[in-house]
């Protein structure tokens, strides 16, 4: 079963979001390793006794790891947007797909209305099929 153009640039919404989460949990993950309330003998993931800085460092590595291949999928998708000619067109994929904006705020940007830009929309997701062969 392929993947629709729409799904597909999809991928990059709430990105941000994640991307976040992950970075947010990194930092709880350190700040508990470096309290000096708790002690450096504390069970950590599975129960097993061990270093706050051990589990630190494979939640970061763990986080990392989600990271990197969040940003790859974003590479991927700014290629192939960047591959759309029309500079409208693929100003407004960045902005909904890869800055998560409403469509009003893509309106805004692009300076159309929101009815002319959902209509501008399905003209890039066929610039998007054409590009990458998707349905």
């Amino acid at each position: 079963m392929s993947m629709a153009a729409k799904e597909w640039l999809g991928r990059a919404r709430k990105l941000r979001l994640r991307l976040s989460a992950l970075e947010d949990s990194k930092q709880r993950s350190y700040a508990r390793a470096v309290s000096s309330t708790a002690g450096l003998g504390e069970r950590v993931s599975g129960g097993e006794p061990g270093d706050k800085l051990a589990a630190y460092a494979e939640v970061s590595l763990a986080a990392d790891r989600q990271i990197e291949k969040l940003e790859q999928t974003r590479a991927e998708i700014l290629q192939v947007i960047g591959q759309v000619e029309d500079n409208t067109l693929a100003a407004l994929l960045i902005e909904y797909y890869v800055n998560d904006k409403t469509w009003k705020e893509v309106a805004s940007q692009i300076q159309h209305s929101v009815r002319q830009t959902m209509r501008l929309h399905g003209q890039a997701l066929c610039k998007v099929r054409e590009i990458t062969g998707l349905e």
